[in-house]
This record gives C-alpha cells, structure tokens and sequence, in this order.
C-alpha cells in the first residue's frame, strides 16, 4: 500500500511539472463522465464505458455481455443458470448493480443472478473497476455495474425476435411514447430454451444436457412527467423466472426447480433551483426465491421485501466545484423457512462529496466521506479521495485511494443453520492508479489505458464447513492486486468503419493471514479467480453490413483453497454477421451469431458443463414515427 500510495505522489507532482508547458486556457473535458446521480467519480475511474446494446446481442442477459466484453470473470453454471461476477478478485457480494441510482443486489445473499437480467432493457451498460462513492456505502469494495436506459423522446414501437440451438426462442417488445410533457414506454421480454445441449464429460464422451430448461418473462414499465423545474419518474420492473437444476457431471440425475419471481419500483422526484437541485427517490423490492428438489428433500422459499428511501442534494459552487450530499435508509427483512423468526436489517449511511475543478492547471480533485450505521454496527468513517489531470493535451492520469467496509448480508447473520450474528464487516484500503493516452490523425483514434490498482481486505467473510453445516466466519485477510490495459483503435469514413478493442488483465488474489497458521490457503491464489484474462474485439462496419468478432481468454483457475486443483485455460470466440435494411421512417436488421466458434470444451464452474458451437438467427424492426 505505501509503495502505491508513494506512486501517486510521484505522478501528482509530475503532473504540477507538466502543467507549466501546457496550453491552460481550456477546462478539462476529456473522458469526464458522471454516468449515475452519485458515482460522480466515474470519470476518476477505470472505466468499460458505454457497452452498447446493439439488436444482435437483444436476447442475451447480462453476464453474456459481461463475459464478452469485459476482463471481469463470470461464474456461471450453464446457460440460463445461475451466474455471478467476480471483478478484480473479489467475490460476488464485492461488485455492486445499479439501476436508476439504485444497489439492487439481493439483501439475502448480497449479490446478483446476472443471467436474470435481459440486456434489451437498457441502451448501454457501465463497468466501473475499484473505488466507487456509492450512496449504500456498502457492497461495491471491487467495483459496480451501471445499467443505463436514457428514455428516447420519440415515438417508436421495435420488435424483435431470436431463435437458437436446443430451441432457445426470444422475443421482445419494445413501445415508447412521447408528446410534450409526458414521455412513457412499456417493453416485455420472453426466452425460453429447453437447453438439451451437447458436452463433453471429464472422460471425453459426447453427452446431452438433461434438465436443463428454463423460461423467462420480464416487464419494464417506464413513466416520465417533465414540468418548469421538476420530473417526476416511477418505473416498474418485473420478472417470473422457472429454471431446473442440471445436475453436475459428477452427480445423479437431478429433478430439482427453481422459481424466481421479482418485482421492482422505483420512484424519482427531481426539483431544480438556481445551482442546485435536490432529488427524493425511493424503491421497493419484492423478490421471492423458492427451491424444490424432492430427490435430497429441499424446499425452500425465500422471500424478501426492501425499501430504500434517498434524499440527495447537490450544489454547484462557481462555475467549477461542486458540493453533494445523500442520506440514505434501506430495510430489508425476510421470513423465509431458514430463518428462526423474521430476519431484517435497517441501515442509514449518509454521504458527502466535494468536487474541485481547476481548470487553469486542468486537475480535478473529489474527496468523499461516508458514514453507515445499523442496529448493531456503526462503521468509521470511510473517505476516498480522487485526482484526475490532463497533461500535453494527450494524457490523463487519474488516481483513487480510500477506505471501504461491507457489512454482513441477512443470510450471513441469520440463516439457520450456520448464520453468525458475531460477524465482524469486511474492511479495508484500496488504490487505483491510471493513464489514458489519446492520439488522434486524420480519420484515425488511438487510445491506451494501462492502471494498477492494489485492495487489501480485513475480516474476509467466507462459508466454510462448521461441524456438520456451513458457517460464515471472518477467516483471512486478502490482498488484490494487479495490472490491467485496453487499448482501441478506430478509423472510419462515410462508407467504412473499423474498429480494434484489447483488454488484459493480469490478477494476484492471495490469502495473506489466516486464522490458523497451518491453514493450506496462505499466500495461495484465491478460487475461481483467473490470473489471466484477454478479451479483444474486432468490428467492420461497410455501408449497412456488419461483422463483428469478439475473443475470451480466460487463465487457469484454482478450484481448491491450496491450489492442487484447477481448472484449464480455454479461448472462446463469437461471429456476428448483421445486415440493415433502412427505410424512410423505419428499420429492420437481420443478424447471424455463431457462439463458441472453436468448438472449445470449457467450464467456468467446476463439473458443469457449457455449450460446444451452436448457432443463433434474428430479426429486429423497428417503426419509428
């Protein structure tokens, strides 16, 4: 951490010396991006902007996009199963989801089912790696995920419709409307797939897929009010999920469903004043988990009701800084069959950020401070403190240090049997450290970002086997660390664009104390996180014909806590061929993909077992007005 820390100073003051040559008569404005109401460091970030969701990717959920595209590591446990993120060697509890300035990872468990949230909901999607100044001030120490929709103000109806091996079958609908002061849009989605696809077993023979089907529904509903200096939102998002359980390569022939059925609503009042503005939002959660397997004799229901209430000021001061402050309660209770009686949590942070802009030596500067107390915590006071600098009107360097802490989740402290009301939270400092490079000729842009970035985790939360059971217990101290790169080129004319996307990462994730010396995990590479990870893309665009290649390298990962077990490297790649036929008030575009293009035998979770090549065909109309 000192060695880091040294680091910044050293650019910091780099920074000053460069400044005296450089042209200071313009604001800084490169890659400075405020993407949600309270990330307002987005832009001091390590940042995947903007992953745009174009008609060809409309039937594939969340974690497709993130697996593609991004050098996060998805754990995922076959098509349409359960599939969670782990995002700089931190696990799923560590990376936050957020919609309309919203956490939504389930208060049970702390994290997120990706492959439950369809991408066609939303226009683009935002991965933010490191230090974030959320409003929870809780969850997001690895990094967030912004969802992003940005309603259109026209009137438009698109339709789409997908089909694919083991009969997958998608469809979506697409309706918004807009007159005047009122901008509204209600969009559906259905897949479903009965999933019965071929795989190679641990002994190379062809097999197929057995209980393996799900189907899908979700409804987003989204409602606008625009008056003089006010806007007032309310959005409905819900879901009916029913999956069964493919047993895993190694275990008996499973019969096991699982239903999930969420609703959502999310309430947004926005008042403007001279240089201000302040925001009242609220949000309720009603999720319900039930899990029946009659063959080990499991039937649990697990339901869960939340409410979040903000309140966020923010004030511009001059024309430069900004000051911003949010207090935020969530109650989250529970009273599934594990628990002895209802289990809740009531938790209030609140948050202060202060942005200073100085335009003549082109620095930026946030230093945020947070609070969160519960019932039975009350966390120090967590800061972060952020810089960004331009430099010879080609470079940025952008740097972020602070303090971050997680509290335990409901099933942590209450599930029975195992849950641990003595659980300590999860604390901790982290660092981030980066430069953006930009050089642009003629047609052509080159961009280079290499970052460094190092996380040391106090009180560790982790399940492990506890007599007859398993436990959570604060167990060891983890220490992240790592080096990442993109780099994108692009050139483009009227009739032709190319463009070249490579990103590396390369991760250490070690134990560095444990709670016994002789513990076999202690300074070994922490489970399911890959040293390694390539992901590059390759997109020519001609006229109205599109070709699109992405490639995944993903490293070998421990499947054991000494690191005698793993799992193989593996390369995937993905073909995308898609044509659009434009009219005069409307469009259609026709697509071809070609996953797991290699043929490749892989698994991203130990003994379950993923697709070889298949195949999937679409179309997509839209008639705008």
């Amino acid at each position: 951490m000192k060695y880091i820390s040294t680091l910044f100073l050293i650019v910091f003051n780099l920074g000053n010396l460069f400044s005296q040559f450089v042209d200071t008569t313009n604001h800084l404005q490169t890659f400075e991006k405020i993407s949600s109401g309270f990330l307002i460091n987005t832009g001091f970030l390590k940042t995947t902007k903007d992953l745009i969701i174009n008609e060809e990717r409309s039937n594939e959920s969340l974690d497709q996009i993130l697996q593609g595209e991004t050098i996060n590591y998805l754990k995922t446990y076959g098509p349409g199963s359960l599939s969670s993120i782990s995002t700089r060697g931190g696990n799923a509890q560590q990376t936050s989801l957020i919609y309309n300035d919203f956490v939504i990872n389930n208060p049970l468990n702390g994290a997120v089912d990706l492959s439950t949230i369809p991408s066609v909901f939303f226009n683009s999607i935002n991965v933010l790696y490191g230090l974030s100044s959320s409003n929870q001030s809780n969850g997001g120490l690895a990094g967030s995920i912004l969802l992003n929709d940005n309603p259109s103000n026209k009137n438009f109806v698109e339709f789409g419709s997908v089909y694919g091996s083991y009969e997958q079958n998608t469809n979506y609908l697409k309706l918004n409307y807009s007159k005047k002061n009122i901008v509204t849009s209600f969009n559906v989605f259905r897949k479903s797939a009965l999933n019965n696809f071929k795989y190679l077993d641990l002994y190379n023979n062809e097999k197929k897929q057995e209980n393996s089907s799900f189907n899908h529904l979700a409804i987003m509903s989204t409602s606008k009010i625009l008056l003089p200096k006010s806007v007032f939102k309310v959005i409905y998002f819900g879901q009916i999920i029913k999956r069964r359980i493919p047993s895993g390569m190694l275990e008996s022939t499973s019969n096991a469903f699982q239903e999930d059925i969420n609703n959502r609503v999310f309430l947004t009042f926005k008042h403007r004043f001279i240089n201000s503005y302040i925001q009242l939002k609220s949000a309720y959660y009603n999720e319900e988990n039930i899990y029946t397997d009659s063959i080990r004799s499991i039937f649990g229901n697990n339901p869960c009701k939340t409410f979040i209430n903000q309140i966020d000021f923010s004030k511009s001061i001059n024309d430069f800084n900004l000051l911003k402050f949010n207090l935020t309660n969530s109650l989250a209770y529970s009273n599934g069959n594990n628990f002895n009686e209802t289990a809740r949590i009531n938790r209030t942070s609140f948050t202060s950020s202060f942005k200073i802009n100085n335009p003549d030596f082109k620095l930026k500067h946030i230093l945020t401070t947070s609070i969160l107390f519960d019932n039975n915590n009350l966390s120090p006071i967590t800061f972060t403190y952020s810089l960004k600098r331009e430099f010879l009107n080609q470079f940025n360097v952008y740097l972020n240090t602070g303090k971050v802490y997680r509290f335990p989740t409901i099933n942590d402290l209450y599930w029975n049997p195992g849950g641990n009301e003595n659980l300590l939270p999860e604390n901790g400092y982290t660092s981030d450290l980066g430069l953006v490079f930009t050089k642009k000729v003629n047609k052509a842009t080159l961009t280079f970002e290499p970052s460094l970035y190092s996380r040391w985790i106090d009180n560790w939360i982790l399940w492990q086997p506890n007599g007859i059971f398993w436990s959570p217990m604060n167990v060891k101290k983890v220490w992240n660390r790592g080096i990442e790169t993109s780099s994108r080129f692009n050139i483009s004319n009227k009739k032709l664009d190319y463009q070249f996307t490579i990103k590396t990462a390369y991760n250490m994730s070690t134990n560095v104390k444990v709670e016994n010396s002789n513990n076999s995990s202690l300074n070994k590479q922490l489970v399911y996180t890959p040293h390694y990870k390539l992901v590059f893309k390759s997109q020519l665009k001609f006229k109205d014909l599109s070709i699109t290649y992405i490639h995944n390298y993903t490293g070998y990962r421990f499947t054991s806590r000494d690191n005698e077990n793993h799992l193989p490297s593996f390369n995937l790649g993905r073909l995308f061929v898609s044509y659009r036929f434009q009219l005069k008030n409307s469009s259609a575009k026709i697509f071809y993909k070609i996953n797991n293009l290699y043929n490749t035998n892989y698994q991203l979770v130990m003994n379950r077992a993923m697709p070889l090549m298949n195949h999937e065909i679409g179309i997509n109309l839209k008639l705008s007005k």
